[in-house]
């Protein structure tokens, strides 16, 4: 697995957002459907979020530069 660290929930929720639209998940296509997002962010130990970016088509050079295999829950 791969994770992107983020200090703040709202910071992993738009990268989430960013790949739920890019894969044109039922929410981006009708509101009144949940799915939104491929994952959702883990709030780790180290009091930080860590998101699944394994599958993530929308990953830059940088953040996959940034991704960790490990998280601490």
């Amino acid at each position: 697995m791969k994770f992107l660290i983020y200090q703040s929930k709202e910071e992993a929720d738009e990268k989430a957002d960013q790949e739920g639209q890019a894969l044109n998940l039922p929410f981006w296509q009708d509101p009144t459907n949940v799915t939104r997002t491929l994952t959702a962010p883990i709030y780790t130990l180290d009091e930080e979020w860590a998101l699944d970016v394994t599958d993530y088509t929308t990953l830059t050079q940088q953040e996959e530069e940034r991704t960790v295999e490990e998280i601490n829950l």
